[in-house]
């Protein structure tokens, strides 16, 4: 998913095919379940919701969306779910700050390749 919302062209269209099909491997590992887990929140989720909440402020950063309702629904919702759920929400980063953290990264990035 990094290289797909990092890199431009053939590449990115390339690394997205590939992080979707990653994906579809979590779509069909939560069919007809609330968490990895079953019915409780358990460390499978609260490591995978870390890293799908940093992705999806990452692919607006971006201008990307490949986590989303049409292509992997029951993924999304569990997103949306759990990001709401009240624990894990007190646990997650501001989504301003990691916003702003990754538009200057953006930008740096675009400095170094363009120095290049």
């Amino acid at each position: 998913m990094w290289k797909a919302c990092w890199s431009e062209g053939k590449e990115q269209e390339k690394a997205i095919e590939e992080a979707l099909e990653s994906l579809k491997t979590l779509e069909i590992a939560l069919q007809g379940k609330k968490s990895f887990g079953g019915e409780a929140i358990g460390l499978v989720d609260i490591v995978a919701i870390f890293l799908a909440y940093i992705v999806e402020v990452v692919q607006e950063v971006v201008g990307i969306s490949f986590i989303d309702g049409e292509i992997l629904p029951v993924l999304h919702q569990w997103i949306e779910v759990l990001v709401n759920t009240s624990v894990v929400k007190e646990s997650l980063p501001p989504r301003e700050k990691l916003l702003a953290f990754f538009i200057a990264r953006k930008e740096t990035y675009k400095a170094a390749v363009k120095g290049f």
